[in-house]
């Protein structure tokens, strides 16, 4: 048996932020609040005036639009099965959309399901500055996806005037009210992006490199239609990006489709597991007591960013949590049976730690209040060489808690992404993996 500490050690800082929660329907131009961003901080005399946001950055919308500003259109949240989605519903040709995040941020990955309702594309927006009422009016990259051509596209728009930079067909039909997962990488200046449908897979690349005098070098992200209805989820912006030439394709969870895989089912260790195909998510449904049960995908990944979520279904201790492993390799049945990281959710706050087969180090980072049963984290996972750096959420927003170790000279610079319980039964959505 494995016994998490329950205590906060020195080997690791934590930071606190906080989010910002808000309206859940908006229609017209907020533009005045996202303004104080983009001149003189000084000015905005609370957090509300502007729509800044620390790193990573993830909104399920099931707490309604919190801290997205936006410009024309109208825009609506609804939760379905626990989680938000966040709607444009007019369809109108006047550049609809919706902007969050600090105009300072520079090279970072941006991840949303994207789902083009009516009319010809929508898609999503990195380094935006700027932004204000109008087609084209704001700063920045957007990449969209077509519905009439069937493409994914990348384009800059600068000064009113917007030029195309790539494009990319898709196979197959885009079909409206599909949800597409598009992942998007800004390094340097460099865009990548990639979009599949939800839960296959399928990837479709398109990358432009602009020159120094054209590229834009930072801003904040958005979501945007072009004369479409769109609806948009599970939002996620975190730090680092790859260039084209080396990045290779994400990771978007299959469980839309019935199944956990990545090309071959996932390798089972302990348990019994069930997938909800309509709820997007996996559980176990019984546990081995405290041995440690586990499911691992096949792909090897390095530097990489995992984002999902877990909730745990009764009431948890000190001694009972569940999570997602990182850099697994040499995986079997048992509690500490793998080389691999950790991070996981227990009765008062998060766990980072390290499985060396059979033994087990880590750390705890408290929340500072109890977690509940059947609540929804968020967590976002970042594995660069031998530091782990870990941020847990609740779900539908709250105060996250970033806890950050580094295991020095580790063995397990590779290996495989995983879920794993232990002592109670959990429940895994949204599941991404992105290359760092």
């Amino acid at each position: 048996m494995s016994v998490r500490p329950a205590a906060l050690l020195g080997v690791f800082a934590v930071t606190v932020l906080a989010l910002v929660t808000g309206v859940t329907t908006t229609s017209g131009s907020t533009q005045a609040a996202y303004t104080a961003a983009l001149s003189d901080r000084s000015t905005a005399s609370t957090v509300s005036d502007y729509a800044r946001t620390s790193l990573p950055f993830r909104d399920s919308f099931a707490g309604g639009q919190g801290a997205w500003r936006t410009w024309n259109g109208t825009w609506t949240t609804q939760t379905v099965n626990g989680y938000g989605t966040f709607t444009e519903t007019s369809g109108s040709s006047d550049g609809p959309k919706a902007v969050t995040g600090d105009p300072g941020w520079t090279d970072y990955t941006m991840q949303a399901d994207v789902q083009v309702n009516s009319g010809t594309d929508a898609g999503v927006l990195v380094r935006v500055t700027q932004p204000a009422a109008g087609t084209n009016a704001f700063s920045g990259y957007s990449i969209s996806l077509g519905l009439t051509d069937n493409t994914l596209s990348i384009s800059r728009t600068g000064n009113g005037t917007t030029t195309p930079l790539a494009r990319s067909t898709i196979a197959g039909t885009l079909r409206a009210g599909q949800y597409y997962h598009v992942v998007v990488q800004a390094a340097g200046c460099g865009i990548t992006a990639w979009s599949s449908t939800v839960g296959a897979n399928d990837w479709t690349k398109v990358s432009a490199s602009e020159s120094s005098a054209d590229c834009l070098p930072k801003g904040a992200v958005g979501l945007r239609g072009n004369g479409s209805a769109a609806g948009f989820r599970f939002v996620t912006v975190t730090a680092g990006a790859l260039s084209a030439s080396v990045a290779s394709d994400p990771y978007n969870s299959t469980l839309t489709t019935g199944r956990f895989e990545d090309g071959a089912p996932a390798r089972v260790y302990g348990g019994t597991w069930a997938i909800d195909q309509p709820e997007e998510r996996i559980r176990s449904v019984a546990y081995s007591g405290q041995d440690g049960d586990k499911q691992v995908l096949n792909r090897v990944w390095g530097d990489m960013t995992l984002t999902g979520d877990v909730r745990l279904m009764r009431k948890p201790t000190s001694a009972t949590d569940a999570g997602f492993n990182v850099r697994v390799n040499d995986p079997s049945t048992g509690p500490d049976s793998l080389r691999a990281f950790y991070v996981g959710i227990n009765a008062t706050g998060m766990v980072i730690g390290q499985h060396t087969a059979p033994g087990y180090t880590g750390s705890y980072a408290s929340f500072g209040r109890t977690v509940q049963a059947e609540e929804w984290w968020h967590l976002t996972v970042e594995a660069v060489g031998c530091r782990i750096t870990a941020t847990a959420s609740p779900a539908t927003g709250g105060t996250p808690v970033t806890a950050s170790v580094d295991f020095g000279n580790c063995s397990t610079t590779t290996g495989a992404v995983g879920i794993r319980e232990q002592g109670l039964e959990a429940q895994w959505r949204n599941i991404a993996v992105t290359p760092r």
